[in-house]
């Protein structure tokens, strides 16, 4: 069983990472652009993606309308989820596990 993380347990390292509604593309592309930044740095890792970062806009169209990405602080082990759907927007919020396709 998990252990759960909450809003307290982040550390330094994820716990600047806003916990907000995504209301359209272009803030969706903003926080995009910051885990992204954190990937590269080695602050945030990838554990889940339904495509490529690189891949999220190609051609100046959404890879799909519905996009996830999950990522984990090697710090202090906290999970981020990023959803957003392209019509409707999103969300950033703390998950309590990685999600394991084969698990639903």
């Amino acid at each position: 069983m998990p252990i759960v993380k909450t809003e307290k347990d982040r550390c330094v390292f994820c716990g600047d990472i806003p916990l907000v509604k995504i209301h359209n593309p272009q803030e969706y592309m903003m926080c995009l652009d910051s885990f992204m930044r954190m990937v590269l740095a080695d602050r945030l890792e990838i554990v889940y993606q339904s495509c490529p970062l690189d891949k999220v806009i190609v051609d100046g169209k959404f890879y799909k309308q519905k996009l996830f990405h999950q990522f984990k602080c090697p710090a202090c082990g906290c999970i981020y989820g990023m959803y957003v759907d392209a019509a409707q927007g999103g969300e950033i919020k703390m998950n309590d596990k990685v999600f394991i396709p084969e698990e639903y």
